[in-house]
């Protein structure tokens, strides 16, 4: 029964698709490809762009408290009271850790992480843009 199946739907000839189908077919897949490649490269673009525009934002505005903070002025005693430090080690690292500023320094370098991975993002778009399309 099978074989008589294969002989019918063998000499169908409207199962092949015309040569001029394929091709169309596989022009518009390469158009769509290099459409997303394009489409990536530009969010990489904004994403880059964005992420900068933040991180230069937040340095201005939170920059200035992250100078200011107890933390410099207690690094600092390193390089004025050596003989001090190193007699207590162990409690001025324990204050190092409490005036550390870690909400600013977060604040500071999401942007500055984001803006890595946009470049990362741009770099590999763009590669691979020229690589397969150029």
């Amino acid at each position: 029964m099978s074989n008589k199946l294969r002989q019918l739907f063998k000499n169908i000839s409207e199962i092949d698709p015309p040569v001029v189908l394929a091709g169309f077919i596989l022009s518009r897949i390469e158009k769509e490809k290099i459409r997303k490649a394009k489409r990536q490269l530009i969010f990489s673009y904004f994403g880059l762009g964005g992420s900068f525009a933040l991180a230069i934002f937040a340095g201005i505005f939170f920059g200035q408290a992250f100078l200011q903070s107890e933390f410099w002025s207690m690094l600092s005693l390193i390089f004025s009271d050596i003989a001090v430090v190193a007699g207590n080690w162990d409690t001025f690292m324990q204050s190092l850790l409490e005036t550390f500023p870690t909400v600013y320094t977060t604040i500071l370098l999401v942007p500055i992480f984001t803006m890595l991975i946009s470049a990362n993002s741009y770099y590999n778009s763009k590669a691979s843009y020229k690589h397969k399309f150029i």
